[in-house]
């Protein structure tokens, strides 16, 4: 990835890593990801939104140097996860004096996770505002969008919403907007389906906050910027709406055949109920456990009903089922 331009004086400076096949050791990533970084040029501060996985350092600091970031005030953290926290110490000993900002959690998580002196962080609260000179950036807080100490950003002028994890993919692209294609919508409805469907709750009251919000763009951590959030937005609705499919998802482990025999029938009788089925083998291949789990967690988010199927091993459920 280079520097990027997707506003007046607002670049994405970050990383991608194309060849990312699994993310936390859980979800398959065939489209890789990227990792986010955003600069902000004001007409009297210059601001860093996020930096990236430590994997790519080099990558975020060359990108700054393509774009000619000479001084860099603030660098802000919407998330302490490494993957968007990483790089920071490369990003402050390039800039010494930049000023890192973040919410209450986000200082607690950088002391916890990245052994960051506390008292080096501006705290900033929800609503609290920063200016840049003619640009200015205004917190939101989203605790659990996916962690505790999730953060958005609001550029007033340009109507652009940094939204951190929120409204992300795990899609790796040199283009920087997203498009409207089949495989990048799907990559969307898996990463909300792994990362943002357990907090559905407070992901719904989130998504009518930024509906309101109106924005001209939406910057997420991960994947395209979405030019039309409406892309975004509605099937952010959908899924954390009440509504469901008449389908029904079967993940099984069948160790000598038995059970898939079992799921087959059963598979069969639902059909015939006009039911929509998916029947997901766990244990088919040496890799069936990660990606065929990816697959069935995002059928969940259309599904009616699920039932597991699994032998017994040593009086509990196969190892895969439980871990599923």
């Amino acid at each position: 990835m280079t520097v990027l331009p997707i506003g007046d004086r607002i670049f994405e400076v970050g990383a991608s890593h194309p060849d990312r096949q699994l993310f936390d050791c859980l979800m398959p990533t065939p489209h890789g990801t990227t990792y986010n970084a955003y600069l902000i040029e004001g007409s009297e501060k210059t601001a860093l939104i996020d930096a990236v996985d430590p994997l790519k350092t080099d990558v975020l600091m060359n990108n700054l140097t393509e774009a000619g970031v000479e001084k860099i005030d603030y660098l802000i953290t919407l998330h302490t996860e490494q993957d968007h926290s990483g790089s920071n110490a490369a990003v402050l000993n390039r800039y010494p004096m930049a000023q890192v900002v973040g919410s209450e959690k986000v200082r607690e998580m950088l002391a916890t996770h990245l052994n960051f002196d506390p008292a080096k962080v501006r705290v900033v609260k929800e609503g609290e505002k920063l200016s840049l000179g003619d640009k200015t950036l205004q917190f939101t807080l989203i605790p659990f969008a996916h962690w505790p100490d999730n953060t958005m950003v609001w550029l007033e002028e340009d109507r652009i919403l940094f939204s951190s994890d929120l409204f992300g993919s795990h899609y790796a692209t040199p283009k920087a907007f997203a498009t409207s294609s089949a495989e990048q919508r799907v990559a969307a409805k898996a990463y909300y389906a792994e990362i943002m469907m357990p907090f559905r709750q407070q992901i719904m009251r989130y998504t009518a906050r930024v509906r309101q919000m109106n924005p001209r763009l939406i910057a997420p951590a991960h994947g395209p910027v979405w030019y039309n959030p409406d892309m975004i937005l509605s099937r952010y609705e959908k899924w954390t709406g009440d509504g469901v499919k008449r389908l029904v998802t079967i993940p099984y482990i069948s160790m000598h055949d038995s059970t898939r025999l079992m799921v087959e029938r059963l598979a069969v009788k639902l059909s015939a109920q006009g039911l929509s089925i998916i029947c997901r083998d766990l244990g088919q291949q040496p890799d069936s456990l990660s990606l065929e789990t990816g697959h069935f967690i995002m059928d969940l988010v259309d599904a009616a009903a699920v039932i597991l199927a699994t032998p017994t091993v040593l009086g509990g459920p196969h190892p895969n089922m439980a871990y599923a």
